[in-house]
């Protein structure tokens, strides 16, 4: 397996990223993470960088990228900026040595969710599209611009632009665009929504209000799973399974 750095600029800003890459690839998997939190991570979370191998050890090409505001990514935080940079992670991945040619399914988790139902419906180049804990809408950013933007400042750690902070309403308004509810009637690719019935981030009922917008996705319900569900064995199974049979073989 080759672990290396993953170049991506978008809008002038280096995203942090990575990719795993195993000796024989059957596919390529893109991981989006959520809204982040300040709180410190728990000691046996290998995040991110370890879901990438964790894929790859089951064959797949595994990238991941802390979006703008995140972590090792500079920037202000905005739903359109993550949509943007979601895109221009796709395009490295796709043109990236040893990949090109791989069918490519994005795998994103809460937020990274959204932001992968947009980023498809807008016409990216993926095939296959897997959805664990995903918002249908979002749950008062788009609402109450002190809710939203203390949620993104003092909760996730993540810096507004000074503009934003002044006058959020075209910053709100974002989000009642980049809806997963809205942009998944859009999407025409193998899908797969997993959500657990213990989630107290985004309520399960989620899940089904997506499903009944794409009748055609499969819903896949653990019972007894948690919000990140990314360190649960049992959905992660069922994701890999999934992209054997959607992507790899299909």
């Amino acid at each position: 397996m080759e672990e290396k750095p993953l170049a991506v600029v978008c809008d002038g800003i280096r995203l942090a990223g990575g990719i795993c890459i195993p000796d024989e690839p059957k596919g390529a998997v893109l991981l989006l993470h959520g809204i982040p939190s300040i709180a410190p991570p728990e000691p046996d979370d290998p995040g991110y960088p370890g879901l990438a191998k964790r894929f790859a050890e089951q064959g797949w090409a595994a990238a991941w990228v802390d979006m703008r505001a995140v972590r090792g990514s500079k920037g202000f935080f905005s739903i359109e900026g993550w949509v943007r940079d979601a895109r221009a992670v796709i395009d490295a991945v796709r043109s990236a040595e040893g990949l090109q040619g791989l069918r490519l399914a994005i795998v994103g988790s809460s937020a990274g969710g959204a932001v992968a139902c947009e980023v498809v419906a807008r016409g990216a180049p993926v095939d296959a599209l897997v959805l664990l804990a995903a918002p249908a809408a979002w749950i008062g950013y788009a609402t109450d611009p002190d809710v939203g933007t203390k949620r993104i400042t003092e909760e996730a750690g993540m810096l507004l632009a000074e503009e934003i902070l002044a006058d959020p309403t075209a910053w709100m308004a974002e989000f009642e665009s980049v809806t997963a509810e809205r942009s998944i009637v859009r999407v025409k690719i193998p899908t797969l929504i997993v959500h657990g019935t213990a989630d107290d981030v985004v309520p399960v009922d989620h899940a089904r209000r997506l499903a009944d917008r794409a009748p055609r996705a499969e819903v896949r319900v653990i019972e007894g799973g948690g919000h990140q569900l990314r360190r649960e064995e049992p959905a992660l199974e069922l994701v890999f399974d999934w992209l054997d049979r959607s992507l790899a073989h299909g």
